[in-house]
């Protein structure tokens, strides 16, 4: 079976919208990982994790960029071979970095400035997802967007940080700037001539604040004027690892996992009620309970959880469709957002971020 990478679809020209997702392409690209379709699902609910990206290679199912990474550098796709032990600490540590510090940039850059939501990431998203989700998630990713950043400065004023104060943000994005340009001087890529996984995931970001059409570039400008050698780097990893990306498709087989009602119905159909449940563990069942039926494991109980899940899910949703389209009015003229789009909830991103030192050579 030819392996499946599930991510976030295409935008701003670019294969994904999701760093991460973007990460992976260019990493299967620096390994050669050949065979392999791209499957653009949009849909964290298919994922063992509630995560994108996802890998199936026939037999696992994994989630998330650094495990897709690690999985793969076992099974003979590694391409940090040749680094040395002090070199892989190294890439960890400027990995974290740029997940920490580049994901509020993009946060701030996409969904807290009002010009850059309405005129670009509101259009960019609702083009990936169906109804309802592209009337009701951009406007849930903008809330806890901005909850997240805040703590960077400024006040919240019609749900969108001002200008007024929000300085700390850029010199952040500077600073990590500053540390990756260092860190790559005149070399081709971070460790030489050759990519590793580490220039995977600076491109994935750094790609992302680049390229994209934005009312509000400012972190582009930063980019273009005071980090020109970033740019080039940029310039030479997208051709190289953009230059011979494989077809996408639809899966070949279903996620054993929850699949949204709203954009693959009849897939969700069948997962959830006319077929067997299958899990993602091939291991049989090993005891019995005391009537003398096979006593589930801990992957078919949580598959059995998610079934439930997928069920709630699936009205929410249809309750949310009728709402959203004025079937049904619910409240009054206060409830809904602006632009005729409805606020449906708050969802924060409250996690405590670390910035690690600033010069890891150090």
């Amino acid at each position: 079976m030819v392996a499946e990478l599930y991510i976030y679809g295409s935008a701003f020209g670019l294969p994904s919208i999701d760093p991460q997702c973007l990460a992976l392409i260019s990493y299967l690209s620096i390994v050669s990982h050949q065979e392999y379709t791209i499957v653009e699902c949009n849909d964290v609910g298919i994922s063992p994790t509630g995560e994108l990206p996802m890998f199936h290679d026939g037999r696992n199912w994994i989630a998330g960029a650094n495990r897709i990474i690690a999985y793969l550098s076992r099974t003979g796709y590694n391409a940090n071979e040749d680094l040395s032990a002090e070199e892989l600490a190294k890439s960890v540590a400027y990995s974290s970095l740029v997940d920490e510090s580049l994901t509020d940039a993009i946060l701030f850059s996409w969904f807290a400035d009002a010009d850059n939501f309405l005129g670009a990431t509101r259009k960019a998203y609702s083009n990936l997802f169906s109804i309802p989700s592209k009337y009701i998630l951009p406007i849930q990713m903008r809330k806890a967007a901005v909850q997240r950043v805040q703590k960077y400065g400024g006040t919240v004023e019609s749900g969108a940080l001002t200008h007024a104060d929000n300085t700390k943000i850029y010199d952040l994005a500077r600073d990590c700037y500053r540390v990756l340009d260092r860190k790559l001087g005149e070399n081709e890529f971070f460790f030489g001539v050759k990519p590793t996984s580490l220039d995977a995931k600076v491109f994935g970001y750094l790609a992302l604040q680049l390229y994209p059409e934005i009312p509000n570039p400012r972190f582009q400008i930063i980019l273009t004027t005071q980090f020109p050698r970033l740019v080039a780097y940029c310039d030479r990893c997208r051709e190289e690892f953009f230059a011979n990306l494989p077809d996408s498709t639809l899966p070949s087989e279903p996620s054993p996992f929850f699949t949204n009602p709203i954009s693959a119905p009849k897939e969700w159909f069948r997962n959830m009620f006319l077929t067997p449940a299958a899990t993602p563990s091939t291991s049989q069942h090993s005891t019995t309970e005391g009537d003398g039926k096979p006593k589930k494991t801990k992957e078919e109980r949580d598959f059995d959880l998610k079934r439930i899940y997928a069920v709630t899910f699936g009205v929410v949703a249809m309750i949310a469709y009728v709402i959203v389209n004025g079937l049904v009015v619910v409240g009054n003229e206060d409830d809904e957002g602006e632009e005729g789009y409805y606020v449906t909830g708050q969802t924060g991103l409250e996690d405590d971020i670390h910035m690690p030192a600033d010069d890891f050579d150090n």
